[in-house]
């Protein structure tokens, strides 16, 4: 069922939380980090404050080119500091090497330790775009790679189609595994991870609010003289809905929290003052990392002796999206900030072809009257028994509705249930006359058409939840006349058994066993070995 919420945005100063932000250090272990566009890379993510985990709720993920320029951008939220998804690679990237970092909205902040930020070089190839033949300043690493540890194993060669089991010596800490085909094309000083020394320092006098309840959007009012008491609204809309507003500082900036909301699909912007030009612009939540001149990006080059390699990668990336199921967790539900006075689901009723007349016969607490034949809905004021004289707060699925005659006329038979809110309500810095509600069947407005000076927002896309339902991707493993032809064997983000457990499949070759886990002072530990698969 779909439900309103209402979000109130809470300002967290660094004081109140507790001058730990400049603590803030990220880690993260990928599946891969060579990768066809369309296919995907898994990524275990985790954010740590003073040696505690990150109260931070939301993480963020780029892809970097070699212009310095992110090709990619995720929200990602977090679970007691903790992430686990998968980043889709984008289609229209060229062949090249890319630069994948993870960092939090204050984590730039801990610039001493240089862990508030995470990077991995990556491989993306693309059949159809070639790399282009880049000439660097200079052919040396300027900047030390952490690499990872040599992991032990007894041994290095096994046969493909087979069942491996390898006993590890880190099975007192809970440890997270990928086997992945190993990257031939990026040079050995270039693995493993670097942090926040590539970066040139940030600018001074960052406004940076902790993300400690969930996303905080930016927006910025575009209106030359700004009115510091105009308030705006901000609904955010998926498979649930979220409203919330704000109102702007003498520059034009205001923010609006989503608070638990984890998926949306899309934002709608408006103004209290209906009637005029919204100006209104949503602001990047990425920091602008500007990577130095020095740090230079490796040469991708493929040859002819590359062939049967990439081959392989295309079949892989081609057969996984069919025979490699993901399972979706469903939403949690959210508590709502509106608790109705009444609730009437329409199907209860026999319909009528428009709301007005819905109203009029089945909502007691609603009068619908005309002033300047124009329908004012005024709703019962419980508490003084008494009436409202002004318009309520009219939401369709967490959208605000201003034009009355537009609703009256509206035909409700997508609209599930109706709520009234009977008493003045609070929201913000704002009281309306109640509450008037309507949720629609697929929160989709019951078709109710997009108000005027409203403003469509495409924002920047969240992470949404997917979760193998195999840590060994193929859930058929060993089934006639089933296809595995997988490049990646396991991705395991919480094993704790004393051995490594994994299948082989079609595909021979050098893979690269990783194995990291966090020691017993907190902090991460990486291992890896090559492993040869035969026929």
């Amino acid at each position: 069922m779909k439900t309103l919420k209402l979000i109130f945005l809470v300002f967290v100063s660094f004081n109140s939380f507790g001058q730990s932000w400049e603590k803030e250090e990220v880690f993260a272990h990928i599946s891969k980090n060579i990768s066809l566009v369309n296919d995907h890379i898994w990524f275990y993510l985790s954010v740590s404050n003073d040696g505690q985990a990150s109260p931070s709720k939301i993480a963020y993920a780029e892809i970097i080119d070699r212009e310095s320029f992110p090709v990619f951008q995720l929200i990602v939220p977090l679970n007691h500091g903790k992430a686990e998804g998968v980043l889709t690679i984008p289609p229209h990237l060229e062949s090249d090497h890319y630069l994948l970092r993870f960092y939090t909205r204050i984590s730039p902040l801990n610039e001493k330790s240089g862990k508030g930020v995470f990077n991995q070089m990556i491989t993306v190839i693309n059949p159809k775009k070639g790399p282009i033949t880049i000439k660097p300043k200079q052919t040396r690493n300027n900047y030390a790679f952490e690499q990872a540890k040599t992991l032990q194993i007894p041994e290095n060669t096994v046969k493909k189609n087979s069942e491996v089991k390898i006993p590890i010596t880190y099975s007192q800490n809970l440890h997270h595994v990928s086997i992945a085909l190993k990257n031939p094309f990026l040079p050995e000083d270039y693995q493993g991870f670097a942090g926040q020394e590539i970066y040139y320092p940030l600018e001074q006098n960052n406004r940076v609010i902790p993300e400690l309840y969930g996303h905080i959007i930016h927006g910025k009012t575009l209106d030359s003289e700004v009115d510091t008491t105009e308030t705006f609204f901000l609904s955010a809309h998926g498979r649930q809905s979220v409203l919330n507003s704000a109102k702007p500082d003498h520059e034009g900036n205001m923010f609006f929290e989503l608070g638990p909301l984890k998926a949306y699909d899309f934002l709608i912007a408006q103004s209290l003052n209906y009637e005029k030009q919204l100006n209104f612009a949503p602001q990047s939540p990425f920091w602008n990392l500007r990577l130095k001149d020095d740090f230079i990006f490796p040469t991708l080059e493929l040859n002819e002796k590359d062939r049967e390699f990439l081959e392989v990668l295309i079949l892989s990336a081609q057969l996984n999206p069919h025979f490699i199921p993901e399972k979706a967790p469903e939403p949690q539900p959210i508590a709502t900030g509106l608790v109705a006075d009444k609730t009437y689901f329409l199907d209860d009723y026999s319909r009528f072809e428009n709301m007005e007349t819905t109203l009029r016969e089945y909502v007691p607490e609603v009068l619908v009257r005309r002033q300047n034949r124009k329908p004012v809905f005024k709703l019962l004021n419980s508490p003084l028994n008494g009436l409202f004289q002004e318009n309520p707060l009219i939401l369709i699925d967490a959208m605000p509705i201003f034009d009355t005659d537009a609703l009256a006329k509206f035909d409700p038979k997508d609209i599930e249930k109706l709520e009234v809110l009977t008493r003045e309500f609070s929201f913000n810095e704002d009281k309306f006359a109640g509450v008037l509600s309507l949720t629609s069947f697929q929160n989709d407005f019951g078709k109710f058409e997009l108000p005027t000076n409203s403003l469509y927002l495409n924002y920047w896309p969240i992470l949404k939840p997917k979760k193998l339902k195999t840590p060994h991707f193929n859930p058929n493993i060993g089934v006639a006349n089933y296809p595995d032809f997988r490049s990646c064997l396991i991705w395991h983000t919480a094993q704790s058994a004393e051995q490594l457990h994994f299948y082989t499949s079609e595909i021979t070759g050098k893979y690269e066993i990783t194995v990291s886990f966090f020691n017993e002072n907190g902090m991460p530990q990486s291992f890896k070995t090559n492993l040869e698969v035969i026929d």
